[in-house]
């Protein structure tokens, strides 16, 4: 297991233009179950390219159309254990190749903030490599999140959850394997950054496969442990919300959103 979880500098992978190639098309329709893409090994991810297996992209939003984003994604309506938060479609924003999530109040002394949440509606995977790219939203006591849970009607007797990221201003991240069922099982770590990540957006991302898990903020590997009991699909997941294990917050978030620009999922055809 790996969590010496030093600072690091690098910079933030740029967007692809479409534009600057002709309009070429995205590969978000990717999220079709059994649809993949090849990739030359130069266009992998790079965790990947230092990875044996035969990568295959099988899902992909650039948030650069919303008709399809609301076919590829459910917009829920959700409170949640131990935060102040409830997370409402409205709160959530697709434009310009980016999708928000937007923080607000409401008048609910249980929970006084909103915030937004968005599940994948039939895209489910067993292994693979997930990885988004995230600005987090300026304000303590938010947790922006990149996660995975595993689907009840497959998952058997045993429930799982992924916490790919759940970033916290101004420069921590919290990555975490954890079976909630039949017994609890946390596997976690805490990284945190040199910089600030809300100013850019950050790459996090994690490989699965039957025995470990690897997480990574910027290509940068932070944490590794092994899989005792993941084993089934899950689905994807983006949420936010003003919680008080994300830190203290000043009592006003309005305005404040977490964007993400692009999620990619690879699977090993090989494995």
């Amino acid at each position: 297991m790996t969590s010496s979880l030093s600072p690091y500098e690098t910079l933030s992978r740029r967007r692809f233009l479409k534009a600057a190639a002709g309009g070429a098309s995205t590969l978000a329709a990717l999220a079709v179950p059994g649809h993949v893409a090849a990739f030359s090994g130069g266009d992998l991810p790079t965790p990947l390219q230092q990875a044996s297996g035969d990568w295959k992209l099988t899902f992909e939003d650039d948030f650069d159309d919303p008709v399809r984003f609301h076919a590829m994604w459910e917009l829920l309506k959700r409170g949640g254990h131990k935060h102040l938060t409830m997370r409402y479609p409205r709160n959530v924003v697709v434009e310009d190749g980016e999708l928000d999530l937007n923080l607000g109040h409401q008048n609910d002394p249980k929970r006084p903030f909103t915030g937004g949440y968005i599940r994948s509606r039939s895209f489910r995977q067993t292994y693979g490599y997930f990885e988004c790219e995230m600005r987090i939203a300026n304000e303590a006591g938010v947790n922006n999140a990149f996660w995975m849970v595993s689907d009840r009607s497959l998952q058997g007797d045993t429930q799982f959850e992924l916490d790919v990221a759940e970033v916290k201003y101004p420069n921590i991240v919290q990555v975490s394997a954890r079976r909630w069922k039949p017994e609890k099982i946390v596997l976690a770590a805490t990284y945190r950054s040199n910089m600030r990540l809300d100013e850019t957006f950050h790459r996090y991302a994690m490989l699965w496969n039957e025995n470990e898990f690897r997480f990574y903020v910027d290509d940068l590997e932070v944490f590794d442990v092994e899989n005792s009991f993941a084993h089934t699909p899950a689905m994807l997941l983006f949420s936010n919300a003003v919680a008080p294990f994300a830190g203290k917050n000043d009592g006003d978030v309005a305005g404040a959103a977490t964007t993400v620009r692009n999620v990619r999922v690879f699977q090993d055809l090989s494995a």
